[in-house]
Protein backbone atom coordinates (compact mmCIF):
# COMPACT_ATOMS: atom_id res chain seq x y z
CA UNK A 1 0.00 0.00 0.00
CA UNK A 2 1.40 3.55 -0.79
CA UNK A 3 2.12 6.13 1.82
CA UNK A 4 0.54 8.70 -0.12
CA UNK A 5 -1.86 9.26 -3.42
CA UNK A 6 -0.56 11.94 -5.68
CA UNK A 7 -3.45 14.63 -6.52
CA UNK A 8 -3.21 18.05 -7.91
CA UNK A 9 -5.56 21.07 -7.04
CA UNK A 10 -5.74 24.22 -9.15
CA UNK A 11 -6.05 27.80 -7.50
CA UNK A 12 -8.22 29.74 -9.59
CA UNK A 13 -8.63 33.48 -9.61
CA UNK A 14 -10.93 35.52 -11.68
CA UNK A 15 -11.10 38.79 -12.10
CA UNK A 16 -14.36 40.85 -11.34
CA UNK A 17 -15.32 44.32 -12.22
CA UNK A 18 -16.58 45.73 -8.52
CA UNK A 19 -15.70 49.05 -6.81
CA UNK A 20 -15.17 49.00 -3.12
CA UNK A 21 -14.87 52.18 -1.39
CA UNK A 22 -11.56 51.78 1.19
CA UNK A 23 -12.02 52.18 4.05
CA UNK A 24 -9.90 52.96 7.48
CA UNK A 25 -10.30 49.26 8.57
CA UNK A 26 -9.61 47.68 4.72
CA UNK A 27 -6.08 47.32 3.90
CA UNK A 28 -6.30 45.77 0.48
CA UNK A 29 -8.72 46.27 -2.39
CA UNK A 30 -8.81 43.23 -4.56
CA UNK A 31 -10.24 43.15 -8.20
CA UNK A 32 -10.46 38.86 -8.34
CA UNK A 33 -11.78 36.39 -6.21
CA UNK A 34 -10.67 32.92 -5.18
CA UNK A 35 -12.72 30.17 -5.83
CA UNK A 36 -13.43 27.58 -2.98
CA UNK A 37 -15.55 24.45 -2.63
CA UNK A 38 -16.36 22.86 0.66
CA UNK A 39 -16.22 19.55 1.20
CA UNK A 40 -19.05 17.27 2.06
CA UNK A 41 -19.81 16.86 5.72
CA UNK A 42 -19.58 12.89 5.21
CA UNK A 43 -16.36 12.97 3.77
CA UNK A 44 -13.62 10.96 5.08
CA UNK A 45 -10.32 13.29 4.83
CA UNK A 46 -11.61 17.23 5.95
CA UNK A 47 -15.34 17.17 6.13
CA UNK A 48 -16.69 20.42 6.44
CA UNK A 49 -13.58 21.89 4.67
CA UNK A 50 -13.31 25.19 1.84
CA UNK A 51 -10.53 23.60 -0.40
CA UNK A 52 -9.20 24.54 -4.03
CA UNK A 53 -10.76 22.39 -6.63
CA UNK A 54 -8.81 19.47 -7.38
CA UNK A 55 -8.38 15.61 -6.60
CA UNK A 56 -6.41 12.55 -7.08
CA UNK A 57 -4.45 11.61 -10.10
CA UNK A 58 -6.18 8.79 -12.44
CA UNK A 59 -4.11 6.90 -15.01
CA UNK A 60 -5.86 8.36 -17.67
CA UNK A 61 -4.61 11.71 -16.78
CA UNK A 62 -1.19 10.20 -17.83
CA UNK A 63 -2.35 8.03 -20.90
CA UNK A 64 -0.36 9.18 -24.44
CA UNK A 65 -3.09 8.70 -26.42
CA UNK A 66 -3.65 12.65 -24.77
CA UNK A 67 -0.90 13.33 -27.92
CA UNK A 68 -3.23 11.99 -30.65
CA UNK A 69 -5.83 14.49 -29.05
CA UNK A 70 -3.15 17.35 -29.30
CA UNK A 71 -1.54 16.81 -32.42
CA UNK A 72 -4.84 17.76 -33.61
CA UNK A 73 -4.58 20.98 -32.62
CA UNK A 74 -1.15 21.00 -34.10
CA UNK A 75 0.97 20.05 -31.16
CA UNK A 76 3.97 17.80 -31.32
CA UNK A 77 5.93 17.02 -28.29
CA UNK A 78 8.40 19.61 -28.38
CA UNK A 79 5.13 21.70 -27.36
CA UNK A 80 5.08 20.25 -24.13
CA UNK A 81 9.22 21.03 -22.96
CA UNK A 82 8.26 24.60 -21.84
CA UNK A 83 6.43 22.54 -18.99
CA UNK A 84 9.01 20.54 -17.89
CA UNK A 85 11.66 21.91 -15.86
CA UNK A 86 15.43 21.22 -15.12
CA UNK A 87 15.45 22.42 -11.53
CA UNK A 88 17.69 20.67 -8.84
CA UNK A 89 15.62 19.07 -5.53
CA UNK A 90 12.61 18.56 -8.16
CA UNK A 91 9.84 17.22 -5.97
CA UNK A 92 9.09 13.49 -6.22
CA UNK A 93 5.79 13.87 -7.27
CA UNK A 94 7.24 15.24 -10.63
CA UNK A 95 9.65 11.98 -10.91
CA UNK A 96 9.00 10.37 -14.62
CA UNK A 97 7.34 7.18 -15.61
CA UNK A 98 7.96 5.11 -18.42
CA UNK A 99 4.85 4.61 -21.04
CA UNK A 100 3.14 7.62 -19.15
CA UNK A 101 2.85 11.10 -19.90
CA UNK A 102 5.52 13.74 -18.11
CA UNK A 103 4.02 14.52 -14.53
CA UNK A 104 4.21 18.28 -15.39
CA UNK A 105 1.62 17.47 -18.27
CA UNK A 106 -0.65 15.05 -16.66
CA UNK A 107 -1.15 16.52 -13.25
CA UNK A 108 -1.97 19.28 -15.07
CA UNK A 109 -4.70 17.30 -16.85
CA UNK A 110 -5.64 16.24 -13.06
CA UNK A 111 -6.03 19.95 -11.88
CA UNK A 112 -8.26 20.25 -15.05
CA UNK A 113 -10.13 17.74 -15.08
CA UNK A 114 -10.78 17.36 -11.62
CA UNK A 115 -11.84 21.72 -11.08
CA UNK A 116 -14.69 20.38 -14.26
CA UNK A 117 -15.98 17.83 -12.38
CA UNK A 118 -16.29 19.27 -8.64
CA UNK A 119 -17.45 23.04 -10.65
CA UNK A 120 -17.81 22.99 -14.03
CA UNK A 121 -15.58 25.20 -14.97
CA UNK A 122 -13.97 23.85 -18.18
CA UNK A 123 -9.95 25.34 -18.76
CA UNK A 124 -10.31 24.22 -22.26
CA UNK A 125 -9.53 25.72 -25.60
CA UNK A 126 -10.89 25.08 -29.64
CA UNK A 127 -7.36 26.58 -30.79
CA UNK A 128 -4.04 27.30 -30.64
CA UNK A 129 -4.58 31.07 -31.41
CA UNK A 130 -3.37 33.47 -28.64
CA UNK A 131 -4.44 37.35 -28.82
CA UNK A 132 -1.79 39.03 -27.20
CA UNK A 133 -4.15 40.67 -24.96
CA UNK A 134 -5.06 37.23 -23.91
CA UNK A 135 -1.41 35.62 -22.67
CA UNK A 136 -1.01 34.31 -19.91
CA UNK A 137 -4.48 33.69 -19.11
CA UNK A 138 -6.49 30.84 -18.75
CA UNK A 139 -10.02 30.46 -20.99
CA UNK A 140 -13.39 28.83 -19.99
CA UNK A 141 -15.07 26.99 -22.53
CA UNK A 142 -19.54 27.66 -21.92
CA UNK A 143 -21.39 24.27 -22.36
CA UNK A 144 -24.78 24.60 -21.73
CA UNK A 145 -26.09 24.00 -18.41
CA UNK A 146 -27.66 20.27 -19.34
CA UNK A 147 -24.72 19.13 -21.20
CA UNK A 148 -22.77 20.56 -18.31
CA UNK A 149 -24.63 18.48 -15.77
CA UNK A 150 -24.40 15.43 -18.03
CA UNK A 151 -20.57 15.74 -18.50
CA UNK A 152 -20.28 16.56 -14.83
CA UNK A 153 -21.53 13.24 -14.08
CA UNK A 154 -19.61 11.10 -16.69
CA UNK A 155 -16.46 12.71 -15.32
CA UNK A 156 -16.97 12.07 -11.91
CA UNK A 157 -18.46 8.48 -12.50
CA UNK A 158 -15.20 7.39 -15.01
CA UNK A 159 -11.97 9.95 -15.52
CA UNK A 160 -11.77 8.19 -18.98
CA UNK A 161 -14.78 10.47 -19.93
CA UNK A 162 -13.02 13.71 -19.74
CA UNK A 163 -10.64 12.56 -22.81
CA UNK A 164 -14.40 11.92 -24.48
CA UNK A 165 -15.62 14.96 -23.62
CA UNK A 166 -12.43 16.88 -25.12
CA UNK A 167 -12.95 14.82 -28.21
CA UNK A 168 -17.10 15.74 -28.35
CA UNK A 169 -16.63 19.35 -27.92
CA UNK A 170 -13.05 19.19 -30.03
CA UNK A 171 -11.30 20.60 -27.51
CA UNK A 172 -7.97 20.41 -25.30
CA UNK A 173 -6.83 21.05 -21.74
CA UNK A 174 -5.27 24.33 -21.81
CA UNK A 175 -1.99 22.69 -19.90
CA UNK A 176 0.12 26.55 -20.37
CA UNK A 177 -2.36 28.70 -18.35
CA UNK A 178 -1.63 26.91 -15.43
CA UNK A 179 1.47 27.87 -13.75
CA UNK A 180 3.14 25.16 -10.75
CA UNK A 181 2.45 27.23 -7.51
CA UNK A 182 3.90 24.65 -4.63
CA UNK A 183 3.64 21.16 -3.27
CA UNK A 184 2.72 20.22 0.13
CA UNK A 185 2.53 16.38 1.59
CA UNK A 186 0.41 15.72 4.12
CA UNK A 187 1.88 15.65 7.67
CA UNK A 188 3.60 11.90 8.68
CA UNK A 189 1.29 11.75 11.61
CA UNK A 190 -1.69 11.69 9.60
CA UNK A 191 -3.65 7.95 8.50
CA UNK A 192 -4.67 9.46 5.20
CA UNK A 193 -2.11 11.41 3.27
CA UNK A 194 -1.68 13.34 -0.36
CA UNK A 195 0.88 14.39 -1.98
CA UNK A 196 -0.43 17.20 -4.21
CA UNK A 197 0.60 19.85 -6.90
CA UNK A 198 -0.82 22.87 -6.82
CA UNK A 199 -1.43 24.93 -9.77
CA UNK A 200 -2.56 28.61 -10.16
CA UNK A 201 -4.64 29.81 -12.96
CA UNK A 202 -6.00 33.54 -13.71
CA UNK A 203 -9.35 33.95 -16.08
CA UNK A 204 -10.64 37.33 -17.06
CA UNK A 205 -14.28 37.31 -16.22
CA UNK A 206 -16.50 35.10 -13.24
CA UNK A 207 -17.18 31.77 -15.26
CA UNK A 208 -20.48 29.65 -14.64
CA UNK A 209 -20.15 27.31 -11.81
CA UNK A 210 -22.41 24.04 -11.01
CA UNK A 211 -21.41 22.26 -7.82
CA UNK A 212 -21.03 18.61 -7.72
CA UNK A 213 -23.37 17.36 -4.82
CA UNK A 214 -21.30 13.89 -4.41
CA UNK A 215 -18.32 15.55 -2.80
CA UNK A 216 -19.07 19.20 -2.55
CA UNK A 217 -21.80 20.72 -0.38
CA UNK A 218 -20.94 24.35 -1.92
CA UNK A 219 -18.84 26.81 -3.29
CA UNK A 220 -17.57 30.38 -2.57
CA UNK A 221 -16.07 33.26 -5.25
CA UNK A 222 -14.40 35.64 -2.43
CA UNK A 223 -11.50 37.70 -1.95
CA UNK A 224 -8.22 36.78 -0.35
CA UNK A 225 -8.74 39.34 2.42
CA UNK A 226 -11.93 38.31 3.01
CA UNK A 227 -11.26 34.53 3.32
CA UNK A 228 -8.68 35.12 5.90
CA UNK A 229 -9.99 37.91 8.10
CA UNK A 230 -13.97 37.99 7.57
CA UNK A 231 -15.44 34.08 6.80
CA UNK A 232 -15.17 33.03 10.35
CA UNK A 233 -17.42 30.25 9.24
CA UNK A 234 -14.97 29.19 6.33
CA UNK A 235 -12.05 26.49 8.02
CA UNK A 236 -9.35 25.96 5.65
CA UNK A 237 -6.87 23.29 5.51
CA UNK A 238 -2.90 24.10 6.68
CA UNK A 239 -1.68 24.62 2.57
CA UNK A 240 -4.73 26.65 1.89
CA UNK A 241 -4.75 28.90 4.20
CA UNK A 242 -0.86 29.30 3.83
CA UNK A 243 -1.47 29.68 -0.39
CA UNK A 244 -4.71 31.87 0.31
CA UNK A 245 -2.13 34.36 2.63
CA UNK A 246 0.54 34.44 -0.44
CA UNK A 247 -1.50 35.34 -2.61
CA UNK A 248 -3.22 37.84 -0.29
CA UNK A 249 -0.34 39.96 -1.08
CA UNK A 250 -1.18 40.80 -4.64
CA UNK A 251 -3.96 43.33 -4.64
CA UNK A 252 -4.35 43.03 -8.69
CA UNK A 253 -5.03 39.83 -10.16
CA UNK A 254 -2.45 41.32 -13.04
CA UNK A 255 0.17 41.25 -10.71
CA UNK A 256 -0.58 38.17 -9.41
CA UNK A 257 -0.52 36.64 -13.11
CA UNK A 258 2.92 38.18 -13.60
CA UNK A 259 4.37 36.82 -10.56
CA UNK A 260 3.19 33.83 -10.76
CA UNK A 261 4.26 33.08 -14.75
CA UNK A 262 7.43 34.13 -13.73
CA UNK A 263 8.17 32.11 -10.29
CA UNK A 264 7.03 29.17 -11.91
CA UNK A 265 10.29 28.92 -14.02
CA UNK A 266 12.30 28.35 -10.42
CA UNK A 267 9.71 25.36 -10.45
CA UNK A 268 8.92 24.25 -6.42
CA UNK A 269 9.88 22.64 -3.20
CA UNK A 270 8.02 19.96 -1.27
CA UNK A 271 6.84 21.22 1.71
CA UNK A 272 6.07 18.66 4.50
CA UNK A 273 5.23 20.73 7.83
CA UNK A 274 6.71 18.48 11.19
CA UNK A 275 4.86 18.86 14.25
CA UNK A 276 6.29 20.24 17.08
CA UNK A 277 4.72 19.39 19.92
CA UNK A 278 4.87 22.65 23.50
CA UNK A 279 3.67 23.31 26.54
CA UNK A 280 0.78 25.19 25.13
CA UNK A 281 -0.08 24.10 22.16
CA UNK A 282 1.88 23.09 19.07
CA UNK A 283 3.40 23.96 16.02
CA UNK A 284 4.01 23.30 13.01
CA UNK A 285 7.09 23.91 11.07
CA UNK A 286 8.32 24.38 7.05
CA UNK A 287 10.99 24.01 5.28
CA UNK A 288 13.45 26.83 5.88
CA UNK A 289 12.47 26.85 9.43
CA UNK A 290 15.26 27.16 11.94
CA UNK A 291 13.75 24.19 14.00
CA UNK A 292 12.99 22.18 10.50
CA UNK A 293 14.29 18.63 10.50
CA UNK A 294 17.97 18.27 8.96
CA UNK A 295 16.78 15.22 7.80
CA UNK A 296 12.92 14.03 7.61
CA UNK A 297 11.82 11.22 6.41
CA UNK A 298 8.86 11.37 4.20
CA UNK A 299 7.44 7.60 5.74
CA UNK A 300 7.81 7.54 9.64
CA UNK A 301 5.47 9.39 11.88
CA UNK A 302 8.17 12.52 13.14
CA UNK A 303 7.10 14.22 16.07
CA UNK A 304 9.34 17.20 17.80
CA UNK A 305 9.03 16.88 21.73
CA UNK A 306 10.03 20.75 23.15
CA UNK A 307 6.93 20.38 26.03
CA UNK A 308 9.14 21.59 28.32
CA UNK A 309 8.82 25.46 26.86
CA UNK A 310 5.99 27.45 25.70
CA UNK A 311 5.16 28.50 21.62
CA UNK A 312 6.41 31.93 22.60
CA UNK A 313 10.00 30.52 23.91
CA UNK A 314 10.56 28.22 21.08
CA UNK A 315 9.72 31.07 18.90
CA UNK A 316 12.30 33.36 20.46
CA UNK A 317 15.40 30.61 20.05
CA UNK A 318 14.47 30.56 16.16
CA UNK A 319 16.27 33.08 14.37
CA UNK A 320 14.34 31.97 11.03
CA UNK A 321 11.03 31.21 11.01
CA UNK A 322 8.69 29.94 9.00
CA UNK A 323 5.57 28.29 10.61
CA UNK A 324 2.41 27.82 11.99
CA UNK A 325 1.24 28.10 15.74
CA UNK A 326 -1.62 26.02 16.99
CA UNK A 327 -3.49 26.25 20.30
CA UNK A 328 -6.93 24.61 21.17
CA UNK A 329 -7.86 23.30 17.19
CA UNK A 330 -6.70 26.55 16.08
CA UNK A 331 -4.46 28.67 14.18
CA UNK A 332 -2.83 31.03 16.75
CA UNK A 333 -0.78 32.47 13.91
CA UNK A 334 0.95 32.11 10.92
CA UNK A 335 4.61 33.57 11.90
CA UNK A 336 7.26 33.66 8.90
CA UNK A 337 10.23 36.51 9.75
CA UNK A 338 13.93 36.46 8.19
CA UNK A 339 12.80 33.99 5.79
CA UNK A 340 13.60 33.70 2.03
CA UNK A 341 11.82 31.06 -0.06
CA UNK A 342 14.44 29.20 -2.43
CA UNK A 343 11.40 28.74 -4.72
CA UNK A 344 10.78 32.77 -5.21
CA UNK A 345 7.94 32.55 -3.28
CA UNK A 346 6.71 35.68 -1.18
CA UNK A 347 6.07 35.21 2.48
CA UNK A 348 2.37 34.88 3.57
CA UNK A 349 0.46 37.61 5.45
CA UNK A 350 0.71 37.15 9.14
CA UNK A 351 -1.94 35.88 10.49
CA UNK A 352 -3.34 35.30 14.05
CA UNK A 353 -6.57 33.24 15.23
CA UNK A 354 -7.93 31.91 11.81
CA UNK A 355 -9.93 28.34 12.58
CA UNK A 356 -8.57 25.83 10.56
CA UNK A 357 -10.60 22.38 9.23
CA UNK A 358 -12.04 20.59 12.11
CA UNK A 359 -12.10 16.71 11.57
CA UNK A 360 -11.10 13.39 13.75
CA UNK A 361 -7.20 13.75 12.24
CA UNK A 362 -7.23 17.11 13.81
CA UNK A 363 -7.79 15.91 16.99
CA UNK A 364 -4.46 13.98 16.74
CA UNK A 365 -2.48 17.21 15.18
Amino acid sequence: MKAWRESASLILAARHTKRYVRSSSTKFQYNYNLLCLKRHQNSKFLPNAYVFPGGVTDPSDADLKWHNLYSGFGFDTNSFTSLSLNTSNRPQIFKFRPNELPKEVSLRITAIRETFEECGVLLCKQSREDRREEFGWAQYMNISESELYNWQTRVHNDAREFYTLCENFNCYPDLWSLYEWSNWLTPTHFTERYDTAFYLACVSTVPQTICEVTEMEDLKWDTPGNYLFSSPNVAFPMPQQYEIARIAKFESIHNLLDFAIDRSKMGVLLNLPVKVELQDGKVMVLPGDSMYPDKVNLLEKQIINKTDITISEFRDISPIKNRIELFNLQVKEFYVQNFDSADGHLAPLQLRNVSIAMTHENSKL
